[in-house]
């Protein structure tokens, strides 16, 4: 098969990837269309007879084609050097997607969608309350499923729950809404030192990565979330963005109202031109540092208890979250 052959076949399959149900050929052509691919209904219905044949798609009555497990693996390991950026691109596109409020503290929201063994929920909920309590998540809210069953677009295994907390680029969205757009650098390993942050000690910058930095941190058993939560010192998640001069001031302001809303996290905002936490920043410029959505999870991860993890999962109505200490006790 060609190279643009196979391209298109990914296009199709990426469009499967992206619906929580089966597609037909009407619905992938106007997916493709709106991303301004061009591409026959008898074309993809050819692909699809082509990726049916490999065990890539799989006919689900007439409701139309979805993906099987072969299908994703395929499509996550293809063409890494286009995906180089991805992570910042979807960051972007979530961004723009939420619709949150800071008055109302009501709208869409993006979230990260984690997984873990159920019979290990009790313990985990301990040790990541201890992670909020300790003012080391990103917001105080956070909505755990029942064993086995579907939270958003995440489906567990019968024995595993779902966990959906409060990604770090839900600050962007809420400070776009009030009119400050900002440019997100890298996500990285922050120190705390005497429950203060100092520095970081490992950078990822998104748009040269296919992968989330936090996820690689925590599988890389690089945090030390639970020991910065219960001593004051460790490395946890956190990620760095610049803002315009101008908005400095009133991205300040706005702060509080987030934490009130429930979207705190937002550690340091510094001044312009200057650099922040040793990341030198270029004249007009302020940095800003949010913690990491999935620190809570990182410190079920160092303590033993296997987690998967997918940040920037999707956009969830933050209405439907619920405060920590009613989902995970007092």
């Amino acid at each position: 098969m060609d190279e643009r052959s196979r391209r298109k076949i990914l296009d199709v399959m990426k469009v499967l990837s992206e619906s929580e149900r089966p597609l037909g050929g009407t619905r992938i052509a106007q997916a493709l269309a709106l991303a301004g691919k061009d591409m026959s209904q008898r074309t993809i219905r050819y692909y699809l007879g082509l990726t049916d044949q490999e065990g890539l798609t799989e006919q689900v009555g007439r409701r139309g084609r979805q993906l099987t497990e072969k299908g994703r693996r395929e499509l996550q390991t293809a063409y890494v050097s286009d995906k180089v950026g991805f992570v910042a691109a979807r960051a972007d596109a979530l961004t723009y997607g939420m619709d949150f409020k800071i008055r109302q503290g009501k709208g869409l929201v993006v979230v990260n969608m984690s997984t873990l063994p159920y019979a290990d929920l009790s313990r985990a909920k301990a040790i990541m309350r201890s992670a909020f309590e300790a003012g080391l998540s990103m917001g105080d809210r956070l909505l755990i499923g029942p064993p086995g069953q579907k939270l958003g677009n995440m489906t567990p295994g019968s024995e595993e729950v779902v966990v959906a907390t409060v990604c770090s680029i839900a600050v962007n969205g809420a400070l776009l809404a009030e009119g400050v757009a900002m440019n997100l650098r890298f996500g990285g390993l922050l120190q705390i030192q005497d429950y203060k942050p100092a520095r970081f000690t490992q950078i990822i910058n998104y748009d040269g990565t296919t992968l989330d930095p936090l996820e690689i941190f925590i599988k890389g058993g690089m945090t030390s979330v639970s020991q910065a939560a219960q001593n004051g010192e460790g490395v946890i998640g956190a990620s760095f963005r610049e803002i315009p001069a101008p908005a400095a001031e009133m991205v300040r302001r706005q702060v509080p109202r987030l934490e009130r809303a429930g979207l705190g996290g937002t550690i340091l905002v510094g001044r312009p031109g200057q650099p922040l936490l040793e990341v030198p920043l270029p004249t007009g410029r302020v940095g800003m540092v949010v913690l990491g959505g999935l620190n809570p999870l990182a410190a079920v991860e160092e303590e033993g208890i296997a987690t998967s993890n997918r940040a920037f999962g999707q956009l969830y109505p933050f209405e439907k979250l619920k405060h920590y200490s009613e989902v995970l006790g007092e």
